[in-house]
């Protein structure tokens, strides 16, 4: 791999992809960058855009060109780092900003507020979230919240307190986590100034699920999670005045009398609100596409996409037309083309190595 795109070789892209990968596996060195083209699906060879210790998770910033990454700390010391990136707009490369201490522990999920003020991680490994100030120029000041979670599940992967991510509602006012140990969803109120407060159960799921991601849907009425140990996505209708979730239905993502293990990772819904995917790993790899009720926000199964290797993370394209997956066990991500009236997935139209991928971020790059 070269070490870094330049932006004459693929003048006719509009896009970067982003690729957080785990490094403690050769060859990866952190995280890559590709240009992409929406209309073709044709994606750059990745290259090096930023050298980083298991940059397992990414995050833009909603209205500046930085982007941030949760790592292991530099130079084989113990502990997280959140790093703070500026895009090179030309060519995708990334150039520090700086670096705050994340704790001790590896973060495993890194969200930013639709106002940019601030940033927010959460540790799966060693149970806790963190919030840090973001200043005007991108940069994260020191941290002004730490919340250690407490409660643990049955399941031997629940033994410990695990929120796997935090995502913030649309409007900004609260952050919802999802701890796979405790199969709960927390509520936290946002302010830049102390960062997160008020926690509370938002939602407490079926034993032994495992809740793992959450997505929005685009007009802010439904929240899907994913349950990890459940192979399944259930969906909440949320009110925006109170931050409370009410439970709608709970549905599979692998097929009816699958025995074997389920693993489940990523969902995501359309930015037109239409279609929800969630993937599978282990016994049943595979991406699940669903169609979502407009009035109900109930979920229809459309198709189950197979053929793929630990598929762990996926993002949709901003245009809604390709989902990109990152095929952690193949060493690459397979690019999918979505029909954007039925949202079923037709491909992969092709695949793009990239050493232990597990998380994929566009940028628009013009």
């Amino acid at each position: 791999m070269s070490s870094i795109v330049t932006s004459t070789a693929f003048a006719d892209f509009t896009q970067f992809v982003y690729f957080g990968t785990y490094t403690r596996k050769a060859p990866s060195r952190g995280i890559y960058v590709a240009r992409f083209d929406a209309k073709s699906g044709v994606v750059g060879e990745p290259a090096l855009a930023a050298e980083a210790s298991n940059p397992t998770f990414l995050a833009r910033h909603p209205k500046l060109p930085v982007m941030y990454a949760v790592s292991g700390a530099p130079g084989g010391k113990t502990g997280g780092v959140v790093s703070a990136y500026k895009i090179d707009r030309e060519t995708g490369g990334l150039v520090l900003i700086g670096q705050v201490s994340d704790g001790a522990t590896n973060g495993t999920y890194v969200s930013i507020t639709p106002d940019g003020r601030t940033l927010l991680t959460a540790h799966y490994t060693g149970g806790y979230l963190n919030s840090f100030p973001v200043r005007a120029d991108g940069g994260l000041d020191g941290m002004v919240s730490h919340v250690e979670h407490t409660l643990a599940g049955k399941h031997p992967q629940q033994a410990a307190p695990h929120p796997h991510c935090i995502v913030v509602s649309p409007d900004g006012r609260f952050a919802f986590v999802a701890d796979l140990a405790a199969d709960r969803i927390f509520s936290y109120r946002i302010t830049a100034e102390s960062g997160l407060a008020d926690g509370k159960i938002a939602a407490v799921l079926a034993p032994e699920c495992g809740t793992r991601h959450l997505a929005f849907s685009p007009d802010a009425r439904f929240l899907y999670a994913i349950n990890e140990l459940a192979a399944t996505v259930t969906a909440f209708a949320y009110d925006a005045r109170s931050g409370g979730l009410r439970e709608i239905e709970t549905v599979s993502i692998v097929p009816e009398g699958f025995a074997g293990r389920r693993w489940a990772a990523e969902v995501a819904v359309s930015a037109s609100g239409k279609f929800l995917y969630a993937s599978n790993r282990a016994d049943d790899e595979s991406i699940a596409a669903f169609a979502i009720d407009p009035a109900t926000g109930r979920l229809a199964f459309l198709q189950r996409t197979g053929g793929l290797a630990h598929p762990r993370h996926f993002a949709l394209s901003p245009d809604g037309g390709w989902l990109l997956c990152a095929n952690h066990d193949a060493n690459d991500v397979a690019a999918f083309r979505i029909d954007p009236a039925t949202g079923k997935l037709s491909g992969p139209a092709l695949k793009i190595a990239v050493p232990s991928c597990v998380c994929v971020v566009f940028w628009p790059a013009k």
